[in-house]
């Protein structure tokens, strides 16, 4: 044969070999299905629950649930409310928001400054170049003062906060689609305002919002002198269309709101100026603090949901379980986070539960968390469950679709079969009792990837093995790119750093450290390096075709036929993934949906990027440059 011929062959063997290596996925489905999802105890109940507790002479299993959130303000709302409505008993469990005081002071700094550049604008009527702050913090505070001169008696099921919550995102929508917003966009903006709300009431409500709104925007161009016909004409027309106040009595609070703010900027005294921006910056520019004390509030006032307890991580706190305050700024990390917190759980809550600040679990995850404990005793001590990054699809660019579509696979189906060889922990959707999280000593918070390192010393110092709770929750994934990379670089990082810990620590049992040691080199340096340079095949096949080097002539046209089928097949396979996982995702616009999928179709082209960041890991790590701070993940509005 000759050189061309030999080279096609290689590559045909090794393709095919690939192609089969991906058919196991196949394989895992069925025994994640057979062995875990199809065994879930059917009709699980609070009432059978507490007929099993009461049976072995004791009460029903309580929890408390952790969920970290520094500058997570977008987010953690619709988090809080989620998870105060799971199927358990209220008094049965708490949740616990931890933020971070870091987060207040730089917000106050912050608007410090907005509040002075503000101030400056309106009295001085300087230009409002590069003021998009500015401009948020002005439409917020319109949106009050049209509030405060409607009165409306339509809006009285709302609380005055919600109804600048309100009106304030509607406005601000329009303004960013140029009046061209989807009713259903308006619609979910109120369901986040006041999530009590039916969807009678949101039907009702959503029109006089989108009434009030166009006042606000008139009077907002009019104070940056910033005259817009064709926003001004599609606003008129969508009043007319979905509007639920008259024409004339929107341009009389028009006029009104002009005056009211020329008495405000030059009549009144400097300080109400000041006052009134300063409230307006609250809504406009909330901290993950100031939203969480808003639940906190509203749980307070009904007796049929878990408590909320708001607890803030001092921004000198040293980071260890059981530590103390330095008197001088320590870096964030979520380890450090949760260890602040655990001195604040109730103590009768033997089961603790860690979640994102995005996190949507199942309904009822606690019914069979709390059903293992019962059934198995001491035998259940730590679990993860899946996550399916795919909540915010829509609003992600190609790469983070096929991401969140293959992460959630791999969690679904192939996470059972992974936690029979290593003991897997992923940062959220995760359950252990507190008595072994003290045991061991809580989150190491000097490494990247805490939540691998607690699963690694939960076997290691606790003798406990995470096993696999079939109980999934839907989470984000990073909106772009360069959050995508930015994420998994800092995942592969925190493993190569808990493999250098595993490596370097000689008090754990020597043959259990042997064991991980290997099985996380498999899993890690040698998985990573193997899918890259599979990654790498394609890039090298069109070289060497155009170079003439390959001979398709050296094995039969059918099998030519079978390879060529190979690709459609992985095609498929990503549709019927999206398909399945669609349920998770957020609705959006028919139009955003369509331009969406077809981004699927570029699943080829992702197959190098997606692997990179670990690769990546590894080569700043042999350069000496790996990186050493925690980084934030980036969310999308919700």
């Amino acid at each position: 044969m000759s050189t061309a011929q030999w080279l096609y062959v290689t590559l045909i063997l090794v393709y095919t070999a690939l192609f089969l290596f991906f058919t196991r996925i196949l394989y895992l489905r069925h025994y994640a299905n057979r062995n875990y999802y199809a065994k879930r105890p059917l009709g699980l109940s609070l009432q059978q629950l507490t007929q099993i507790a009461a049976d072995q002479g004791r009460d029903l299993p309580r929890f408390s649930i952790f969920i970290p959130a520094r500058n997570e303000a977008e987010v953690i709302a619709r988090t809080i409310d989620h998870i105060a409505h799971l199927r358990y008993s209220p008094d049965h469990y708490e949740i616990l928001v931890v933020t971070d005081e870091k987060e207040a002071m730089a917000a106050q700094r912050t608007r410090a400054a907005i509040a002075d550049r503000l101030n400056h604008l309106l009295i001085e009527e300087a230009a409002w170049e590069d003021a998009e702050q500015e401009e948020t913090a002005l439409l917020a505070l319109l949106a009050r003062l049209a509030l405060e001169e409607a009165d409306l008696d339509a809006l009285h099921p709302l609380t005055m906060a919600q109804q600048v919550e309100a009106l304030f995102e509607t406005a601000r929508t329009l303004l960013k689609a140029e009046g061209k917003a989807e009713p259903q966009q308006l619609r979910d903006i109120l369901h986040r305002a006041a999530p009590r709300l039916r969807e009678g009431q949101v039907r009702r409500l959503a029109p006089t919002f989108l009434s009030l709104a166009v006042p606000v925007i008139h009077v907002l161009l009019t104070l940056q002198r910033k005259p817009n016909p064709a926003l001004t004409e599609r606003l008129n027309q969508v009043v007319r269309t979905q509007g639920a106040l008259p024409r004339q009595e929107l341009t009389h609070l028009t006029d009104i709101l002009k005056r009211r703010m020329v008495r405000l900027v030059h009549q009144n005294p400097p300080d109400e100026l000041q006052k009134r921006i300063a409230e307006a910056l609250r809504t406009a520019l909330p901290t993950t603090q100031e939203i969480v004390e808003r639940r906190r509030m509203a749980f307070a006032a009904h007796r049929n949901l878990p408590a909320l307890r708001h607890v803030e991580v001092p921004y000198d706190f040293d980071g260890l379980i059981d530590g103390k305050c330095t008197g001088h700024e320590v870096p964030s990390t979520k380890g450090r986070a949760l260890n602040w917190a655990f001195r604040f759980a109730d103590p009768q809550n033997e089961i603790w539960a860690f979640y994102d600040a995005e996190s949507r679990p199942d309904p009822d995850v606690l019914l069979y968390v709390a059903w293992r404990r019962l059934t198995a005793g001491d035998q259940f001590q730590i679990a993860q469950g899946p996550v399916y990054q795919v909540r915010n699809f829509w609003k992600t660019g190609a790469v983070s679709k096929i991401a969140g579509i293959f992460q959630a696979v791999s969690h679904e189906w192939q996470m059972p079969w992974q936690l029979r060889e290593i003991p897997f922990i992923g940062g959220t959707n995760i359950f252990a009792t507190r008595d072994l999280i003290m045991r061991i000593g809580g989150f190491d918070n000097t490494v990247l990837t805490e939540d691998m390192e607690l699963g690694a010393r939960a076997w290691l110092k606790g003798d406990a093995w995470p096993e696999f709770l079939p109980y999934a929750s839907s989470e984000q994934t990073p909106p772009t790119y360069r959050g995508f990379f930015r994420q998994r670089l800092r995942w592969g990082s925190g493993y190569l750093q808990v493999y250098d810990k595993i490596k370097a620590d000689p008090t754990a049992p020597a043959d259990k450290r042997r064991y991980l040691l290997r099985i996380y080199w498999w899993k890690g340096q040698f998985a990573w390096t193997f899918f890259q340079l599979v990654a790498l095949l394609p890039l090298l096949v069109v070289p060497l075709d155009l170079s003439g080097l390959l001979d398709y002539q050296a094995v039969p046209q059918w099998v030519n036929g079978i390879v060529s089928a190979f690709a459609p097949c992985y095609l498929l396979f990503a549709l019927s993934c999206f398909f399945h996982y669609r349920q998770f995702m957020d609705p959006a616009p028919r139009k955003v949906q369509t331009a969406g999928f077809m981004q699927i179709l570029l699943l080829p082209f992702s197959a190098f990027l997606l692997p990179l960041p670990y690769s990546a890991s590894l080569l700043l790590k042999l350069l000496g440059r790996a990186p050493r701070t925690w980084v934030k993940t980036p969310r999308t509005r919700e």
